[in-house]
């Protein structure tokens, strides 16, 4: 009897998957949508591809099948047009707007990136301050003390013909400077060579975002796997939030640390106001800028200096301008770097396109019934533009796999022989758009100018395996970035 029933309910449950299967790809709304036939009737396989961290590279591939849009779920859409930036996250400015797929747990606290329209509005009002140009201009000194260490410390291992890391060197970089202006205090990465508690949980966190996202649709399938990994996971997430409450409330509780201008005094001074901050919406959003603003920065280092070293002759080129530009190391500023290096600046936005800090989809669920892209969209879909997908698309850009700062130069837009002149570059948009891009643009790239113009005017690099391949790396939410193993050495002029 009871085989029966095991039988039976087994038969149900087929009978029931196969039913939903043939609903998703025949008789759903969004059926006319081309894409992955076994993602469509079987979504659980697109949060396995996000796990195994091989979601985006096969977003790209799908894209180049099958166009411009691109259904890789049951009620999911992924675009890669300039115009889908516009009619996704620019729609309704001003207005209502579509509201965010949120992928977190239950009860959790609201920050910047995961909240309503109404308490982003009040979390970005209280950091605007902090991110303001004006702002910017008074924290210089205080990045430009970390780039000086850096740099030093580059120098030393250049003297001792070592090979060095730079994506370690970047990111303890990045993570001082912004534990310095979250916190008040450095991590000490560069000192001591190595990452802090914070960072190393936050990197495992980071790990683990995607079965987060799993157990939030597949509860059931989740218990299974949460045999083997719920633990690591669970621990994950109360570390990184551990730690980034302690060192919040640290900060909070410390008088001397008033006046500086860095990014808590901004939300400590909004939380005086009617529409105050809690102590958990302090924490959650000094964690976030913690890692939103250190990660991407340190990200985009490492892959714009990969790509200079796969293109020698741009390297050259913008090691050349570099040097020309200044006379004393010292002249390199916020202002003058942005000045003087139009050719250095066009390969970090060169870099933004080939390696986005970001690759993947900031997903939207439509209110209505609306266009996107030229494409009739039903109400209740979830869409949104994919990075990877979009600024790798030949329809996008030309020579779209290679490296070309030269597509960022004056020229290209206004010389119709270029080749790069009928470039979509709106499709290119790193940093989102609309109410809810990002708000650490001008701190990015601030720090990511100084930097790579005072490693260009210091050193000479060399890439030691010529075979890495960057084009080809898992991804979680985040690039799983391997080491950038380079040959350094004092730049020729001098020695």
């Amino acid at each position: 009897m009871l085989q029966l029933l095991a039988l039976g309910a087994t038969g149900a449950l087929v009978v029931q998957q196969l039913y939903i299967a043939i609903y998703n790809l025949y008789l759903h709304p969004l059926a006319s949508f081309p894409g992955p036939k076994l993602w469509i009737a079987f979504p659980v396989l697109r949060y396995i591809a996000q796990c195994r961290g091989t979601f985006d590279q096969r977003m790209v591939k799908y894209h180049r099948y099958y166009g411009d849009v691109v259904r890789f779920d049951n009620d999911t859409l992924s675009f890669a047009t300039a115009q889908a930036w516009k009619d996704i996250y620019g729609y309704g400015h001003g207005q209502n707007q579509w509201p965010k797929l949120e992928f977190r747990p239950p009860n959790a606290v609201d920050h910047i990136i995961f909240s309503n329209d109404a308490n982003h509005a009040r979390f970005r009002k209280a950091l605007s301050h902090a991110f303001s140009e004006q702002a910017l201009r008074l924290q210089e000194d205080l990045i430009k003390g970390y780039v000086d260490v850096l740099i030093t410390s580059l120098r030393e291992e250049a003297e001792n013909d070592r090979k060095l890391d730079m994506t370690m060197w970047y990111n303890l970089t990045t993570f001082d400077i912004i534990s310095d202006l979250a916190f008040g205090e450095p991590s000490n990465c560069l000192q001591t060579k190595e990452y802090g508690e914070f960072i190393s949980t936050m990197f495992k966190f980071v790990r683990v975002v995607p079965f987060v996202q799993l157990a939030k649709f597949y509860p059931t399938f989740w218990r299974v796997i949460s045999l083997f990994i719920g633990g690591r996971v669970q621990k994950g997430k109360e570390g990184l939030f551990k730690i980034g409450r302690d060192t919040a409330m640290k900060r909070k509780n410390d008088p001397t640390k008033d006046g500086r201008g860095d990014f808590m005094e901004s939300l400590l001074k909004y939380s005086d106001s009617k529409e105050s901050i809690s102590d958990a919406e302090l924490s959650g959003n000094a964690h976030i800028l913690f890692l939103a603003g250190s990660e991407t920065t340190a990200t985009l280092l490492a892959g714009v200096t990969y790509w200079m070293l796969r293109t020698p002759e741009t390297l050259k080129k913008a090691a050349q301008e570099v040097r020309s530009a200044f006379d004393r190391e010292e002249d390199i500023t916020f202002s003058s770097a942005s000045a003087k290096l139009p050719y250095t600046l066009a390969c970090l936005e060169e870099g933004l396109r080939m390696y986005p800090p970001v690759p993947t989809i900031l997903f939207r669920t439509t209110t209505e019934a609306a266009s996107v892209s030229g494409y009739a969209v039903p109400k209740g879909t979830h869409l949104g533009v994919h990075q990877m997908s979009t600024n790798w698309s030949p329809d996008n850009f030309s020579q779209a796999a290679a490296f070309h700062p030269e597509r960022w130069l004056p020229a290209a837009l206004s010389e119709a022989d270029s080749p790069f002149y009928n470039d979509s570059r709106d499709a290119r948009q790193p940093f989102s758009v609309g109410p809810r891009n990002c708000i650490g643009k001008n701190l990015a790239f601030s720090e990511m100018r100084q930097i790579l113009a005072r490693v260009l005017w210091n050193f000479d690099l060399e890439l030691v395996d010529k075979d890495l391949d960057w084009s080809n790396q898992r991804s979680f939410t985040l690039w799983q970035k391997g080491p950038l193993v380079c040959r350094i050495s004092l730049k020729k002029d001098w020695q």
